[in-house]
């Protein structure tokens, strides 16, 4: 019969191990906190805002037609394609002689295409730069939204601004997991811990893990 143990006793075994609940989560708050600040560069975000408005065209033989928001999604997602492909990235690396790769690049840059606007994001270690990138991709989806796609009710709604915090790493979120994590740890380490120790302590342990009755118990005499 397996023993069950009260939740007196795991109160108990938790108190015992106090230090250590105390310790470890504090440990790795101050790591989290270390690495957060020294080691992890922090990335800047730029962002802007485009709005394309549903556009009209000439039908064959006469007419206009006028097209719907999806229609213009759909248009500018096509733009947005042109915007993110290879030939765009080398010519933004060039013409802001920047230090990436088309790829790298890429994976720096984010366009959202939705019904009512369109968000233009860039991020950079360097908040100067990650403006100047957003601002490139901006103007050249917006050149591609008017030349290529024709498109006329093309409007820059929030124009890209130099960043003046980064984004990344959080530092109140990264040290908030880290001491729940450590306190999750040192919580499994005191159980471990107490399940491993066989050590007899007191009478009552002599009760309870040999079954056996105690006939006397020698006090501890402190010295004066």
């Amino acid at each position: 019969m397996e023993e069950e143990i009260s939740l007196v006793e795991l109160v108990q075994i938790l108190f015992k191990r106090w230090k250590l609940l105390i310790i470890l989560p504090l440990l790795a708050a101050g790591i989290a906190y270390l690495v957060t600040t020294f080691v992890i560069t922090p990335q800047y975000v730029s962002n802007a805002t485009v709005i394309v408005m549903p556009f009209t065209e000439e039908a064959e033989g006469g007419g206009v037609i006028r097209h719907d928001v999806d229609s213009t999604q759909q248009v500018v997602k096509s733009c947005k394609e042109l915007t993110m492909s290879h030939e765009s990235m080398q010519r933004i690396i060039g013409e802001l002689n920047l230090p990436y790769s088309a790829g790298s690049l890429q994976s720096n840059i984010e366009i959202d295409v939705s019904r009512d606007v369109t968000r233009i994001s860039a991020a950079s270690s360097d908040p100067e730069r990650a403006y100047m990138i957003a601002n490139h991709v901006t103007g050249l989806l917006m050149e591609h939204a008017t030349e290529t796609a024709r498109l006329e009710n093309v409007e820059l709604l929030n124009p890209a601004q130099v960043p003046g915090s980064p984004d990344s790493p959080n530092l109140s979120l990264n040290i908030a997991v880290a001491t729940v994590l450590g306190l999750m740890i040192s919580i499994a380490l005191a159980f471990l811990f107490e399940h491993l120790d066989n050590t007899i302590k007191s009478a009552d342990d002599v009760q309870k893990y040999l079954g056996v009755p105690v006939l006397g118990v020698i006090p501890e005499i402190e010295e004066e």
